[in-house]
């Protein structure tokens, strides 16, 4: 323990090792495990083989494990706030749509959804400054949807399943 396994376009034994070293001399300082406990791999991966073997394949299957994702910081914590209105009929359909999303999806199934009423919980709904219509929709307090008079139901279920998708891959 810890063990570091590292896959990318194929480089040259020098820029390996340095990367290693790195990582090494992370594991030691901030991990506080001794010398002999870190193992560190590394596969070369062709640029021909990429997309599908690790694009589709290892990264799509692991990516509610990744640290980073597409170079950014992932948040691990699979939830989604949304606020809402009772009575609203756009949040009605935002509701819908999270239902069946997650009736069809297995990956959905396991994203907690916070559900914050306007009217009935002003303090909690003060946290959100950035919004005006609901639903609006957060994620680790960052603002994924919000809707506007005149969307369909089809807009509503696409901007649900791409705030469930930032959650989920």
């Amino acid at each position: 323990m810890p063990y570091i396994a590292i896959k990318g376009f194929p480089k040259d034994d020098e820029t390996v090792r340095k990367v290693a070293e790195r990582f090494n001399e992370a594991l030691l300082e901030l991990w506080g495990c001794p010398q002999a406990a870190i193992n560190i791999s590394y596969e070369a991966v062709a640029p021909e083989e990429w997309e599908e073997r690790m694009e589709r394949g290892e990264i799509a299957q692991n990516r509610n494990k990744l640290l980073m994702d597409g170079g950014k910081w992932t948040s691990r914590e699979k939830k989604l706030t949304i606020l809402h209105l009772d009575g609203c009929p756009y949040c009605r359909k935002a509701r819908q749509a999270l239902n069946e999303l997650q009736e069809a999806d297995p990956a959905y199934r396991g994203v907690a959804v916070e559900w914050i009423e306007e009217q009935r919980q002003p303090e909690a709904a003060g946290r959100y400054t950035d919004y005006y219509y609901v639903p609006t929709i957060y994620a680790g307090g960052q603002k994924l949807y919000e809707a506007h008079p005149g969307d369909d139901d089809e807009t509503i279920k696409a901007n649900v399943k791409k705030a469930l998708d930032a959650v989920v891959y």
